[in-house]
């Protein structure tokens, strides 16, 4: 083969790495972003990525020469020395819409992450597909990509970046992965763009309002991270990656053992003083937190959405663990409709990947009354209840003070099979709160009382008595009370215990 061939191929490689050209990727830096390839570097290890279809090009006449790599660059690499594959859209070509020998190469690639069972990770920037490729019947062959993710689903961990503006296809390859970034003050995640919404319904609207980090974040729980930046949108997926098993038919890795602030004296004077005796008191979850886990260090998933109920991802002595923990700061601790549907898919997800559950539960109960019950309460507490019914991971159960009615059993109560179920000392169980229970049972007589205060308040404690943890233990109904110094190794031996139970592969699909 002589060099001039050499030297084509070379070429054509060069024009591929060049993007949408040096002027469209000043522009790109101006906004403040990194381009399809520097967020390709700052994922994967270095060295490691392997570039498919780096050659590929639009096959429309109008539109070949502008589109090296059809704008999308796609392949493998490893993370933290392991394999995944991985997209990144790339908003120098054609302000990142998608052409259809680009869809081809992702197409590709996802096939590829599942034959070889390997995370599938998509770095997405880009608005609809073209127009002058997908107009007129051949539309009738779109949307591989939505049984294309579904096929990956609970078999391999998928996680998603928005890191753009994103319409259309790149939003719903988001609502179908595991784990969703967005970038503040760029990503938009959203079914279609402001010039789509004011052609169809003649409003003017801006993409933030469709769909920005804000409404993404706090308002509709579509993603579960926001980053300042793309660099720590970036890097959170790596972070959460490390928690997961490179598929379902694999254990999520484990990491050496970290300290924790409980395993030293001053950690458990301090996790002992932390929590109020009294019920009506709150106390910092997240400090509650960062005394039990190795490190102090967790990973949050949908922060800002249903603060009520903290979930995260963490390690107890190396095991990777998915916690839930009431936040009695924001409504009490209480479950409203969010915190169902953010509760549902994070254990749906942890279940999937064998990922044990930790419950720290002080929950007064589900939110009640006409505005909740307008949100399908009960379909969505049903749902929930389903989901932690359903799994089949290692839980572990510490009722801190509050377990009533249905709330309990959605928090890892005892139908629910944990392998460890305990409470603290001051904990209380019962089918609602004390206070609603007495006036239901006891309203006539509080009424017609000549001291109707002094007899409620009798009463009411008459109640907390007999809800007490330890009637419940006494019942053999959990398995111990514990002081909250023993916190940390009840949980860690529990799970030591039951890891020999589990059984690794596919399990079932995750819902968007």
């Amino acid at each position: 083969m002589d060099q001039g061939t050499i030297a084509e191929l070379e070429a054509r490689r060069a024009a591929a790495r060049a993007l949408g050209g040096e002027a469209a990727i000043v522009r790109h830096h101006g906004r403040g972003a990194l381009t399809a390839r520097e967020r390709i570097d700052r994922l994967l290890d270095p060295g490691s990525f392997r570039e498919i279809g780096a050659l590929a090009r639009s096959q429309h006449p109008d539109l070949t020469a502008r589109t090296p790599a059809d704008g999308v660059v796609a392949g493998w690499g490893t993370v933290d020395g392991r394999v995944v594959y991985v997209t990144s859209e790339d908003a120098t070509v054609l302000a990142g819409t998608r052409g259809r020998v680009g869809d081809a190469k992702v197409s590709r690639v996802r096939q590829l992450a599942l034959e070889h069972r390997k995370p599938f990770i998509a770095l997405s920037e880009a608005g609809a597909a073209r127009f002058q490729e997908s107009s007129g019947a051949v539309a009738a062959a779109i949307g591989n990509r939505f049984r294309e993710h579904f096929a990956l689903s609970g078999k391999v961990p998928q996680m998603a970046a928005i890191l753009g503006a994103c319409f259309g296809g790149p939003s719903f390859t988001a609502a179908q992965s595991d784990f969703v970034t967005i970038a503040k003050g760029r990503g938009v995640l959203g079914m279609s763009g402001p010039p789509v919404v004011k052609a169809g319904i003649g409003r003017d609207v801006t993409a933030e309002e469709i769909g920005g980090a804000a409404k993404s974040i706090e308002q509709t729980g579509q993603a579960d991270h926001a980053g300042e930046s793309d660099a720590d949108c970036i890097d959170a997926i790596r972070a959460v990656l490390s928690y997961f098993p490179s598929n379902a038919w694999e254990a999520p890795p484990l990491a050496p053992p970290v300290p924790a602030a409980a395993d030293t004296e001053e950690g458990r004077e301090r996790l002992t003083a932390l929590v109020p005796d009294n019920h009506r008191r709150g106390y910092d979850t997240h400090a509650l937190l960062g005394l039990l886990v190795d490190g102090g260090s967790y990973f949050q998933y949908r922060p800002g959405y249903a603060d009520n109920l903290i979930t995260a991802w963490t390690r107890i002595e190396g095991q990777p663990v998915g916690v839930l923990a009431s936040n009695p700061l924001v409504l009490a601790g209480a479950l409203n409709d969010r915190a169902a549907i953010k509760a549902r898919k994070f254990v749906e997800i942890c279940d999937a990947f064998h990922i044990p559950l930790v419950f720290l539960s002080d929950c007064p109960g589900f939110i009640v009354g006409p505005d909740i019950e307008n949100q399908r309460m009960v379909s969505l507490a049903g749902r929930l209840l389903n989901s932690v019914i359903a799994t089949s991971v290692p839980i572990v159960t510490i009722v801190l003070r509050k377990a009533i009615g249905l709330a309990y059993l959605a928090l890892g109560g005892k139908t629910m099979e944990p392998d460890a179920l305990v409470a603290w000392p001051g904990a209380r169980f019962n089918v609602m709160g004390p206070a609603a229970g007495v006036e239901i049972i006891h309203g006539k007589r509080i009424a017609a009382s000549p001291d109707p205060d002094a007899l409620r308040a009798d009463l009411l404690r008459q109640a907390e008595e007999e809800s007490s943890a330890y009637r419940a233990a006494e019942m053999g109904l959990i398995d111990d009370i514990i002081a909250p110094s023993e916190t940390r190794a009840v949980i860690a031996g529990a799970l030591a215990r039951a890891r020999g139970r589990q059984a690794y592969g596919f399990k079932h699909r995750i819902d968007p």
